[in-house]
């Protein structure tokens, strides 16, 4: 029987809406009958990045991701979905203001498919933030989630040094958005609290460099804009780091293909982005890339996330 973790997935709204939607029934927002980009990467098979520098294009992108989470991001869409792909287990990364750990833990209690991972409460004293990481280990976070976008925060600040410390003792694994891109449009309030440089993979070579033996994920192999993929590459291998993980959310069979040949078929990982990726369109690609390799498939879709999360093979 094949069994499959998601490495990538969200409750709730991620963005700046703060609607408490993660365990509400979906239709609270539906997307106007248009073109939505997400959909139309995944039926490309992922064969173009996600991220394109057209402002327009841009702005599609952005309102349909938005209306993604509103209609998804909740438990009984991501239940459906799971039952729909046979998904084993999704990682539920929260992102702190918007989305907290306690939804994660509180899905896991309701379907224990669903794998909490925990976020820095950057708002908190340094103190205060770090009792709150460590009770969250204690009742059951899996690892660590950071967005320095929408976060607002470089991952190589001085107030993400303790969190990654602390769950890099631990051997638990320490995720994070790459890549350079928008969440809000220009007319967005918000947008003047992001900061979009701060998802560029200069961050991640300066991280590496300060905890070479953690485990680290950085998210999207390392980005959704192009050639991410081989410039990550080349700094593990130039710098022999053993513990960099890549997970292939937004990505097709090529990128599967490739990531196992410069990253080697036990550090690279099945994942969707889900509500963003929906889950069908990465399964049969990475069907096509490693489906002649059993073992491979396996580890890329199973046994790598496993490993790192310390659950049973």
């Amino acid at each position: 029987m094949r069994r499959i973790i998601d490495f990538h997935t969200h409750l709730g709204d991620i963005f700046h809406e703060n609607k408490s939607i993660a365990f509400k029934r979906p239709g609270i927002v539906k997307h106007p009958d248009g073109f939505d980009p997400f959909e139309d990467l995944e039926q490309s098979g992922f064969t173009r990045p996600l991220i394109v520098p057209d402002i327009e294009a841009q702005n599609v992108l952005i309102d349909a991701g938005q209306y993604r989470i509103w209609d998804r991001a909740n438990i009984f869409t991501t239940g459906e979905i799971m039952d729909k792909t046979g998904i084993s287990y999704m990682v539920s990364m929260p992102i702190m203001p918007n989305t907290s750990f306690e939804e994660a833990l509180a899905a896991s209690k309701l379907d224990p498919r669903f794998i909490p991972f925990t976020c820095p409460d950057f708002d908190l004293p340094d103190e205060q933030m770090m009792a709150k990481l460590k009770k969250d280990i204690a009742l059951g976070a899996k690892g660590l989630k950071i967005h320095p976008i929408i976060q607002n925060i470089e991952i190589t600040d001085q107030r993400c040094e303790a969190p990654i410390k602390l769950f890099g003792e631990l051997d638990m694994p320490i995720s994070y958005h790459c890549g350079v891109n928008d969440y809000y449009k220009a007319d967005s309030p918000y947008l003047s609290l992001t900061n979009l440089n701060y998802g560029a993979l200069d961050y991640t070579f300066k991280l590496l460099k300060k905890f070479p033996d953690y485990v680290i994920i950085p998210a999207h192999g390392g980005g959704s804009c192009g050639g991410e993929l081989e410039a990550l590459a080349e700094a593990v291998k130039k710098n022999g780091y053993k513990n960099v993980y890549v997970e292939m959310s937004h990505r097709g069979a090529a990128d599967i293909v490739k990531s196992v040949e410069l990253f080697g078929e036990d550090r690279v990982m099945f994942a969707t982005d889900w509500p963003f990726d929906t889950c069908d369109c990465n399964i049969k690609c990475a069907e096509e890339a490693l489906g002649g390799d059993p073992v491979a498939l396996d580890k890329y879709f199973y046994r790598n996330a496993a490993r790192i999360l310390h659950l049973n093979f």
